[in-house]
């Protein structure tokens, strides 16, 4: 089914095999006493992003990878897993039923990703078992005893066992909570090969999933979709069918298997359906959490009044715990260390939609995901929690601003830690959101962002960065090109030099000077919210900053400002700002000294730029003349006089279309 169907896809689902119409993450490195002392539903603890930053960077160090292209020349239109766990035993048994489609022509060749570290015992295809296969540089090659015609649906099952190697963040971990024993899966970004065949790319989501699993009978797995059967026999083993019938990438599969404790709420959706939300809690934590439930379910309704109904609103939404810091966004059920960790839960619910629902089309656009989740989260705390909003941000700008060398876009999809970035992927791509929502205004912002997640052409596919600038561009009407080279291509950030005047006619002089701290970007073009109050007055105003040294008047006000303060909301991500009083700027133009003793010095800022200066002695004779564009209160002039004696001069300053002459006396 292609993604323009799929977009309006409501209640009815196909049959299994009916293939023909079937069709996040945020690594919280939290220490694990975290998810008690900050499990309160609306608490926030402003170390939390810190944490995370120390404990990801040795984590993802453990891989550096890249997508395999062996796998290009074919579509996935369905899988069936058959899996056989023990959480005692760090072991994996499975038979994998791949429908597949041809789309480069004819092959006898099938290439899998799969750690050679796995077992590979047979496969079987028309019926017939073969072991005829390769291995070898992390890859599966079923030589196929017939040819699959391009275009035709045909079907392969893997039979294969093993210990799954534990790369990245952890693909496959045996681990264990209170004496009992879990085995749980974290694939992002190429994990997923280390424990089952798959295709580790960005190129073709898995149309229809169904996943069955067989364990001892005392324990329950949480993965995607929807549970269809779930039934002991012989006494000690038990069956689970999960069956998921929307696109899933590959990295989104995950498994969980312990003994947990089930939990069921229900969200009520604006238009009339309903979300059922499964909590699988460990059994010495679940007297906790049905005295303290998270804010899951507030959490669904916002995001959905803000962005379209919960995407997969047919299934379910749920959490699974598990023994790692912090959580992942695996499609209906994300595996999270404890389920009411405000800022946790928020963030894997987000990427429901983005993440998800629309999936980066590459590592480099990681901040479609991750960017979007962090942004999310914050927005449950502006909207659900408001008292830590400004906190969220303060926290967010911090971390945005830790790292000047890379940028947003990921330059090296090779390394995980970059990928993943603390600082440029989740921090600073959640600021470019947040500057594009002040720079668009929030009707156009929030109108744009939920045309791109409910766009047809990409919902429950994959999207690139320039797919959501399309969408900011149509909804707002502006060329972002600029925004975009500086701040999501472009490295480093701004700092704002202001000086600022009170004038006697209720009007404001704002004189602005922008550095930068990586020469990557030369100027960084924004508008600038500025706060002006008094006593008993308070407002902000919005000024253009197209260009460095600046000069603005505003107002007239009803009130005289005592006091100006720089981005009070923290709308831009800029650092090292400084604001400072100087009355000497309510003047268009100031000469000082004056006398002078060998050198003045030149401010202005009027309507005009100046373009010209030229001294004259009293007799009329131009004896010094200088360029002096760019003229301004963070640009002056500095006019040096020393070979000429004392006396009077006149000055003669010229703009695009007036004269301006003024008496200097040298002393």
């Amino acid at each position: 089914m292609d993604a323009s169907q799929l977009c309006n896809f409501t209640s009815s689902f196909s049959p299994i095999f009916h293939l023909i119409i079937t069709v996040s993450k945020f690594f919280l490195f939290i220490a694990m006493w975290l998810f008690i002392n900050e499990a309160s539903s609306q608490s926030f603890n402003p170390d939390f992003l810190d944490t995370i930053i120390l404990a990801e960077r040795p984590s993802a160090a453990l891989k550096s990878a890249a997508e395999s292209s062996y796998t290009d020349n074919y579509d996935i239109t369905y899988l069936r897993t058959q899996w056989k766990i023990d959480p005692q035993q760090n072991y994996i048994k499975g038979d994998l039923t791949y429908y597949i489609v041809s789309l480069n022509g004819d092959f006898t060749d099938v290439y899998f990703d799969l750690n050679d570290s796995m077992q590979v015992n047979s496969f079987t295809f028309h019926g017939t078992t073969s072991s005829n296969f390769s291995r070898g540089n992390n890859q599966l090659i079923l030589h196929l005893p017939e040819l699959i015609p391009a275009g035709v649906l045909d079907s392969i099952t893997i039979d294969y066992e093993g210990v799954p190697v534990s790369t990245g963040f952890g693909s496959f971990t045996q681990s264990s909570h209170n004496g009992d024993s879990i085995i749980y899966t974290l694939s992002e970004p190429y994990g997923a090969s280390d424990w089952f065949p798959c295709k580790n790319s960005l190129n073709d989501k898995i149309d229809s999933l169904d996943i069955i699993v067989q364990m001892p009978a005392a324990i329950k797995v949480g993965t995607n979709g929807i549970l269809v059967e779930n039934y002991v026999f012989q006494d000690t083993l038990r069956v689970m069918h999960w069956r998921h019938r929307f696109p899933i990438a590959t990295y989104l599969i995950g498994i969980a298997v312990t003994n947990y404790v089930e939990f069921n709420e229900y969200a009520p959706l604006a238009g009339g359906d309903t979300v059922k939300v499964i909590e699988y809690v460990y059994p010495e934590d679940s007297l906790y959490y049905a005295e303290n439930p998270g804010a899951i379910v507030s959490m669904i309704q916002l995001f959905s009044d803000l962005f379209g109904d919960y995407p997969f609103k047919q299934e379910k939404y749920g959490h699974a715990q598990w023994n790692w810091g912090g959580g992942e966004e695996h499609q209906t059920m994300s595996f999270v260390s404890f389920p009411n960790i405000y800022e946790l839960i928020a963030h894997e619910l987000a990427h429901q939609w983005f993440g998800n629902k629309i999936t980066c089309g590459s590592w480099q656009d990681i901040w479609l995901n991750e960017g979007f989740a962090t942004y999310l989260a914050g927005l449950a705390y502006e909207n659900l929690a408001p008292q830590y909003w400004l906190p969220y941000k303060t926290t967010r700008l911090n971390n945005a601003l830790q790292d000047s060398t890379g940028s947003v876009f990921c330059d090296d999809t090779t390394s995980v830690s970059r990928i993943f970035s603390g600082s440029l992927s989740y921090s600073k791509g959640m600021y470019v959101l947040h500057m594009l929502r002040w720079n668009l205004g929030d009707s156009v912002f929030f109108k744009a962002v939920y045309n791109y997640i409910n766009d047809s052409e990409l919902c429950f596919g994959f999207a690139r960065t320039q797919n959501l600038k399309q969408h900011l561009e149509q909804a707002s009407g502006e060329n972002l090109d600029e925004f975009f080279n500086d701040w999501f291509y472009g490295k480093g950030y701004p700092g704002y030099h202001i000086k600022w005047s009170a004038n006697n006619d209720g009007t404001v002089t704002i004189a602005v000077h922008q550095t930068q701290n990586n020469p990557d970007v030369s100027f960084f073009e924004m508008p600038l919210p500025i706060q002006l109050k008094d006593a008993t007055h308070d407002t902000i105003i919005r000024i253009p900053n197209n260009f460095n040294d600046e000069n603005y008047i505003a107002g007239p006000f009803s009130f005289t400002p005592d006091s100006l303060k720089f981005d009070p909301e923290l709308w831009i991500a800029s650092k090292g700002n400084t604001v400072v009083y100087d009355s000497l700027i309510s003047n268009t133009l100031v000469i000082f000294p004056n006398p002078a003793g060998n050198i003045f010095q030149i401010s202005y800022h009027g309507v005009e730029a100046l373009q010209e200066l030229s001294l004259f002695d009293v007799s009329g004779r131009k004896i010094k003349e200088i360029d002096i564009s760019g003229t301004g209160f963070f640009a002056p002039v500095y006019f040096d006089i020393t070979d000429f004696a004392a006396g009077i001069y006149f000055l003669e300053l010229t703009g695009t279309s007036t004269k301006t002459i003024v008496k200097l006396v040298k002393q």
